[in-house]
């Protein structure tokens, strides 16, 4: 691996990485060098051909080498933690956790990359932007610590035919959240009555493992008011009655159903990808889950495929990628690395293979303090 020493190189490697949502990368006037890049494999081989052709696409137009790896999200995300924890890093990484890179640009461990964010900021939408705006504590101040690439939300994905079966339609649904969320309870009753012992009415990720819980449970507390709980400026407002109100709420709608026999019980030792499997078995009617992995996963089956039925009731999330630079201490120069588009830190680049909205930011491997890094 090659740890990249000049600040120009690095930006044309953070260039790489926005250059699938902007026009052509930056290109720096520096030797050809090659830079290993760890990304999120994608759901549909789709996603990971228009992923090569970025890299190639790059390669041509600066000269440059990308080491790339393509590796499934949850398995990703335990090896970018390991390698911080190491400090043996990639020089750039797809962010695969939503508190990978606000932990990390906090305890000081992501490169800044404003000059990379700045002259794009006019080609994102603001939430996009804002996502790898992060607070660091060193430094006692906020930074662009991730170069945003991707941006999803978190829909709702129900069977058609199971909808049908029970006796409803899905121009039934009611379009109020409340209402909305209560409709599949039934059809699950009806279900069970036709023989369908083991089908359930909701897929809500109710474990302790991997990204998807608490990006569920975000969506639950934006909707029922709880979408300040930390406002743009920071600070946190857990005690806001609204906010306290809402969070409350979104406990009680998610566990609820669980409690009642509404989900599945196997939902509490699940990681990431064991509610878009349970979905495709049919297990539950309505899954609630971020991007459209679940659809594009089964592309190629058709039938199934266009059963689907994706509903956008949910909420925005940001992703982002790191890079690594070299940074000159007092003592001895220290490589640097990045992480995520929320809280960002100076070492190497990590990005994101689902659609989510992303970054590009950096790490520090050589400095003691960052073998301490906490996990994810």
């Amino acid at each position: 691996m090659t740890i990249l020493t000049r600040r120009s190189v690095l930006r044309s490697s953070l260039g790489f990485a926005a250059a699938g949502t902007v026009a052509r990368p930056y290109v720096a006037n520096a030797a050809a060098t090659t830079a290993e890049v760890w990304a999120a494999q994608g759901f549909a081989k789709q996603e990971d051909t228009a992923f090569i052709k970025l890299v190639a696409d790059y390669e041509k137009a600066s000269g440059n080498k990308i080491d790339y790896s393509l590796i499934p999200f949850a398995p990703l995300r335990q090896k970018e933690v390991s390698a911080i924890q190491s400090g043996v890093v990639p020089d750039v990484m797809f962010t695969a956790d939503l508190e990978f890179a606000p932990l990390y640009s906090w305890d000081d461990k992501l490169l800044d990359v404003s000059d990379i964010v700045e002259p794009l900021k006019k080609d994102f939408a603001p939430i996009a932007v804002e996502s790898c705006y992060l607070y660091n504590n060193a430094t006692k101040r906020r930074s662009y610590y991730m170069v945003p690439t991707l941006v999803t939300g978190w829909p709702f994905h129900i069977w058609g035919s199971l909808v049908e079966k029970a006796g409803y339609k899905i121009s039934d649904l009611p379009k109020t959240w409340d209402a909305f969320l209560d409709f599949f309870m039934p059809v699950q009753d009806s279900l069970r009555k036709q023989g369908m012992r083991k089908i359930y009415a909701y897929g809500y990720q109710l474990t302790a493992n991997g990204v998807d819980p608490i990006a569920t449970y975000n969506a639950f507390l934006i909707a029922y008011g709880g979408k300040d709980l930390v406002t743009p400026d920071g600070r946190l407002h857990t005690d806001d009655p609204q906010v306290r109100a809402a969070a409350a709420k979104a406990l009680e709608r998610l566990t609820t159903p669980f409690k009642e026999g509404y989900v599945p019980p196997s939902c509490l030792n699940w990681n990431d990808a064991d509610d878009n499997n349970a979905f495709h078995s049919k297990l539950m009617v309505m899954d609630f889950d971020g991007t459209i992995s679940t659809e594009v996963a089964i592309y190629d089956k058709k039938e199934d495929y266009n059963d689907i039925v994706t509903m956008g009731q949910g909420v925005p999330e940001i992703h982002g990628a790191a890079e690594r630079a070299e940074r000159v201490s007092e003592k001895r120069a220290r490589p640097l690395h990045g992480a995520d588009p929320r809280n960002r830190q100076e070492r190497p680049v990590l990005a994101q293979g689902r659609p989510a909205p992303q970054g590009v930011h950096r790490v520090d491997p050589a400095r003691s303090e960052h073998a301490d890094l906490r996990g994810l």
